[in-house]
């Protein structure tokens, strides 16, 4: 008795297109506008805020991909970007005869502040564009 089975090249030849979704693109497109939420943020304050950037794409495993967005010192000049670490962390103000006894606090945690105001409408544009990734290729 032999057992029929139709269509499962079909599902194979999309099975295999799943498998190889190409999310690069979607993911840096996502990237640039992280960057773009974090460099305005930062602009209100410094000059150096094109220092931020959305650095280079990697790819692990199966086709994971990280994008690294904001402040990396191997990657920038440690003079341009110290400000906007500065401000984020906190210094002391040892200038004019104040001795470091005054605490600069003004834009404490505005990076993670400019994240999380980006972070929902960038995962929903990440949602929508891998969605409409799968169907395209669920589809052909």
């Amino acid at each position: 008795m032999a057992i029929e089975i139709r269509g499962i090249d079909n599902l194979l030849k999309r099975l295999n297109k799943l498998s190889n979704l190409e999310t690069k693109e979607t993911v840096l497109e996502v990237a640039k506008d992280m960057q773009e939420a974090i460099q305005n943020k930062a602009s209100s304050f410094s000059e150096n805020a094109d220092e931020i950037k959305a650095f280079e794409p990697r790819t692990y495993g199966n086709g994971s991909t990280y994008i690294d967005v904001g402040l990396k010192n191997g990657d920038s000049d440690w003079e341009k970007i110290k400000g906007l670490y500065f401000q984020n962390y906190g210094f002391n103000d040892y200038g004019w005869n104040f001795k470091g006894q005054y605490y600069i606090t003004n834009h404490l945690m505005w990076f993670n502040e400019a994240v999380q105001s980006a972070e929902n409408d960038c995962k929903s544009k990440l949602k929508v564009k891998l969605k409409q990734e799968i169907q395209k290729c669920w589809n052909e």
